[in-house]
């Protein structure tokens, strides 16, 4: 569902930077310093840029990303027989919608899903009505 940039070198030197400033800070004002602290500031700062660096991964139309083409229902690298799919699960908040198969899984303990903005729901569930017919939801 979603890719993340990995964390190149720069920014792995960035945040040993940062650590060993913080321990060196720590140790010209007499205060202890500790691998778990040094450790501490630099999963901070990992962290962080992990997480500025992942990608926005709500799809912004569902009815264009889930095709049917040769009896499959396809979405990102996922390709399931559509006559095997009888149970979706949408599951609905404020802003976003989340949808799964969780009875058709692509590997052990991961079922094939996205999330997608919440205003498209109704939209969505007409055309997975319309594409697979008589079709269990799961909220």
């Amino acid at each position: 569902m979603t890719s993340s940039t990995p964390i190149n070198k720069k920014t792995l030197m960035h945040a040993a930077l940062a650590a060993l400033s913080a321990g060196l800070i720590l140790w010209i004002v007499r205060q202890e310093v500790n691998l778990l602290l040094m450790l501490g500031v630099f999963n901070l700062v990992w962290i962080v840029k992990w997480c500025k660096s992942m990608p926005d991964s709500t799809i912004k139309d569902p009815v264009k990303y889930v095709t049917f083409n040769n009896g499959q229902i396809q979405f990102g690298s996922t390709s399931i027989p559509a006559h095997k799919v009888t149970r979706v699960a949408l599951e609905t908040t404020n802003e976003h919608c989340y949808f799964s198969l969780p009875y058709n899984p692509t590997s052990p303990g991961n079922p094939p899903g996205f999330v997608f903005p919440a205003r498209k729901a109704a939209e969505f569930k007409r055309y997975l009505q319309t594409e697979l017919g008589d079709i269990h939801f799961i909220h």
